[in-house]
């Protein structure tokens, strides 16, 4: 390796790293971070927007818990009948019944009543015969009697005096009947009403009654007595309500909460309730700087590792070590894909001037949005855009989406931000870089600041909803259209300080108005003129194959410069006036004339014309031969002629432009010669453009360009259409003067 080498490669190291410094200090001067540990509190402030980076699921204890005291809130108290209770209900029912017939029942005294018959003496004669009666005398006992009704009624009141009066002697009553109904061959009523109660009072006890619920139960009871249906309609109103009232006031509550129980079904219904759990997705916020945290959100950020609680790892190192990260894999992509940028240290300077740049935008974002986060879309990325398409070319602008786009995720953590970042900085890629008029420049700027609007309001409906889709779409337009407008702005001064040729450099250099060009429309007007037209062929060719038409147009223009030394000895100049060259040697005039580009490029100097638009005039003719005045000195100088000497000392052309320029500078001479002799046709058009390309093809002038035989054969038919079209055949017009041959002109 050359010593140039080293000394280039060291330069453009030492370029790149002082770049990453300053690109750190732009990152991380007057962030803070990491100076103390920051500790997130429940119920606090957040210090900073939070974004998961990858899905990550919490489970909601607050919610989860509340959930479950709801289900276990529904339900219902576990109740247990007490059959003790039911059994006691039931004989308090049966004893009442059980007074009554004992009240009921007649006293038996120590001795029996009895009660003594005597019959008289008789005589009865029978047939002759007298019988003589005895004397007989009968002794019977008496059943013993019951007591009153009065004291009856008066015992089972004592007994029971909650008892109602008229319920107690409805039961005495019917009890007392009962002797007579079976004497009369009935049914007694008295067992059949005792059962009826039992049964009564059995079925309200198998339902079971709360405590609560008795009060209410009595009164039914009471107030709508159940029907006895086998009782005699005569006494069936007021049985059935002494039933009632014997029943209602036996009943007691037998049916009560089971705690236990009620315990253990609660706590099944809340372990039947799952865990509520709250998903982050990947790139959503966990929460924005300045809300409240929750704790859902507080172990989210957790179990993510978004934040150092305990102060062990130092931020600022961290955003550090990625932006540096960054620079290095611009720089490489650059070295790889732009080689022809890489090894001139100037530009690589340029470039890490746009990577110091682009970490100063990303603080903008941080510095303006506080509450409204929507002024964040104002990230002026589509600058380096339009700077990197203009200074560059569209592989290095589409590059630096990379590191504007890493550097807002580094001062902002919004992914809102860094996808509009990356989409703004593209955006004025494609109209940049096909810009050919200053018309063109201009609509670049408006189109892209327009296309600002949908994209912002996109991005911002998707990850901060549809509340925030007009502000943003708003400061997104205003955000582009400033990046145009200072990128118009600081272009000229960046390409004068750098030596780069610009849209808006060729745009000034094709002005007619220029001083270079005005001094060969003065001093050379038939180069002048040759010079428009190679500008406009090249122009066409250009956009056929995909160069930039612009810059082919420029070279086209500036390409003869060197001819207003002497233009008269150009044959384009030559009006009315016997051509200098046939009074001079053959090897003088091929001096003078391969002069044009030595002087070509003096001028170019002087009148500041951007080395790319100069290097036209050096490979406009190559290493051609020129023909004319190689045949005529071969003709002179016989054995001694040497076809060196009647070369140019240009160099080969390179790009499209340059290749480009070569051929259409041969075709518009070559073309003017065949006019000058003959009226052209389609046929001897193209013959001519075709002998001129394979004549530049053999001759190798060709070799050393990336120009591929498929773009010749475009290039070749532009000029055939293009030719065809200036000098196409007009109709004869009376008195007119007529051409050489009898066709008109």
């Amino acid at each position: 390796m050359s010593l140039a080498a080293r000394l280039s490669g060291a330069l453009r190291l030492s370029v790149l790293v002082g770049a990453g410094i300053l690109v750190i200090a732009a990152l991380t001067v007057g962030q803070d971070l990491g100076e103390a540990a920051v500790v997130l509190r429940e119920g606090e402030a957040a210090p900073q927007t939070f974004i998961a980076p990858t899905e990550v699921r919490v489970v909601d204890e607050a919610a989860s818990e509340a959930e479950r005291n709801r289900v276990a809130a529904l339900v219902e108290d576990v109740y247990r009948i007490d059959t003790q209770v039911t059994e006691t209900v039931l004989d308090a029912v049966a004893d009442v019944f059980a007074t009554v017939a004992s009240a009921a029942e007649p006293i038996v005294g120590p001795e029996p009543a009895t009660t003594t018959t005597t019959f008289a003496d008789s005589t009865t004669t029978v047939a002759g015969d007298t019988t003589t009666t005895i004397p007989e005398t009968t002794t019977t006992t008496l059943p013993p009697e019951a007591l009153p009704r009065a004291e009856q009624i008066l015992l089972v009141a004592d007994a029971y005096p909650l008892l109602d009066d008229q319920s107690v002697a409805d039961l005495v009553d019917l009890v007392g009947g009962d002797p007579d109904r079976i004497a009369e061959g009935e049914s007694a009523l008295f067992p059949l009403v005792r059962q009826e109660a039992i049964d009564i009072a059995e079925e309200y006890l198998l339902g079971g009654i709360k405590s609560t619920e008795l009060g209410a139960v009595r009164t039914e009871l009471v107030t709508r007595p159940r029907p006895i249906v086998l009782l005699p309609d005569d006494v069936r109103p007021s049985i059935e309500a002494a039933v009632a009232d014997v029943v209602q006031l036996s009943l007691q509550a037998n049916r009560f909460r089971d705690d236990a129980a009620t315990q253990i079904a609660r706590l099944a219904a809340q372990e039947s309730v799952s865990d509520i759990t709250v998903v982050f997705v990947a790139g959503q916020h966990i929460v924005r700087g300045g809300d409240q945290l929750t704790a859902v959100q507080l172990q989210a950020i957790e179990d993510l590792r978004l934040l150092d609680l305990e102060g062990e790892a130092n931020p600022t190192r961290a955003m550090a070590l990625v932006a540096a990260l960054v620079v290095a894999l611009a720089a490489v992509f650059v070295a790889r894909i732009a080689r022809d940028l890489w090894r001139r240290p100037r530009m690589v300077g340029l470039f890490g001037l746009f990577l110091i740049l682009a970490a100063v935008a990303a603080r903008l974002p941080e510095m303006v949005t506080g509450d409204h986060r929507e002024l964040g879309f104002m990230v002026p990325a589509a600058l380096f855009g339009y700077l990197g398409a203009s200074l560059f070319d569209a592989r290095v602008a589409v590059l630096m989406a990379l590191p504007v786009s890493a550097f807002v995720a580094l001062t902002t953590g919004d992914v809102a931000l860094v996808v509009f970042s990356a989409a703004a900085t593209l955006t004025p890629i494609p109209m940049a870089t096909a810009v050919a008029s200053r018309t063109q420049l201009t609509l670049a700027v408006v189109s892209s600041a327009l296309l600002h609007v949908p994209l912002a309001g996109a991005i911002a409906w998707f990850f901060y909803g549809s509340d925030a889709v007009a502000l943003s779409a708003v400061w997104g337009f205003v955000g582009g259209f400033a990046s145009g407008v200072v990128a118009l702005g600081i272009l000229p001064v960046l390409a004068t300080l750098f030596g780069i040729t610009t849209t808006q450099t060729l745009l000034d250099l094709t002005d007619r108005n220029h001083p270079a060009l005005r001094r060969i429309e003065e001093t050379a007007p038939g180069t002048f003129n040759h010079s428009i037209i190679v500008g406009s062929l090249a122009d066409r060719a250009s956009r056929a194959v995909g160069a930039n038409p612009l810059l082919a147009r420029a070279m086209a223009y500036y390409h003869d410069l060197g001819k207003t030394v002497q233009p008269k000895f150009f044959v384009e100049n030559q009006f009315g006036v016997t051509n200098p060259h046939d009074r001079l040697p053959a090897e003088e005039s091929a001096a003078i004339i391969r002069s044009h580009v030595a002087e070509g490029l003096r001028l170019a100097r002087s009148y500041r014309i951007p080395p790319d638009v100069a290097q036209g005039i050096l490979t406009h003719h190559g290493t051609s031969l020129m023909r004319y005045f190689a045949h005529k000195g071969e003709e002179a100088q016989g054995e001694a002629f040497d076809p060196a000497d009647y070369r140019h000392r240009g160099r080969k052309p390179k790009t499209k432009e340059m290749v480009i320029l070569m051929l259409a500078d041969a075709t518009e001479a070559g073309t003017r010669a065949l006019v000058q002799h003959e009226d052209p046709t389609s046929e001897s058009i193209r013959e001519l453009v075709e002998g001129i390309i394979a004549e530049k093809v053999e001759d190798g002038q060709l070799e050393e360009s990336d120009v591929t035989f498929g773009e010749l054969t475009r290039i070749k038919e532009a000029f055939v259409d293009a030719m065809i079209g200036y000098y196409h055949t007009r109709i004869p017009y009376p008195g007119f003067p007529v051409a050489r041959s009898t066709q008109p002109a």
